[in-house]
């Protein structure tokens, strides 16, 4: 039996722009190309934890963009670049997307290349 834990943390690469709802149009084979490549790294990654969460309870997801440069960028459209990884991650964990309750964003410093730090946790 497979033993439920209370977080989850993986780091993710920085997301393709062309996922970003501000991008400028690109063509729907290009957009989906990125989505699956977004949500099957995510996948691998999250595989790779061994994590299983409690599907009875509800979710905290706390999101840190570290940046590739100093650029100003729009979090939410951020957030909204990594909704394929956050639905696969959730996927692997075993619990719906629906019981995230709250969601906690904020930067991090810029890395070389980009990341975006997932902690998926229980909340009492």
């Amino acid at each position: 039996m497979t033993e439920l834990n209370e977080r989850m943390v993986v780091t993710l690469p920085w997301p393709d722009s062309v996922l970003s709802p501000n991008s400028p149009k690109h063509h729907w084979r290009h957009r989906q190309a990125a989505k699956v490549l977004a949500r099957e790294t995510a996948m691998i990654l999250a595989m790779e934890t061994g994590v299983k969460l409690n599907t009875e309870k509800e979710l905290q997801l706390t999101v840190r963009f570290r940046p590739p440069d100093r650029r100003r960028r729009d979090m939410d459209n951020l957030l909204s670049s990594e909704k394929q990884q956050i639905d696969s991650i959730c996927q692997v964990v075993g619990v719906d997307d629906s019981q995230i309750r709250r969601i906690i964003m904020e930067w991090g410093d810029v890395v070389a290349g980009g990341e975006v730090h997932l902690k998926l946790e229980v909340v009492e």
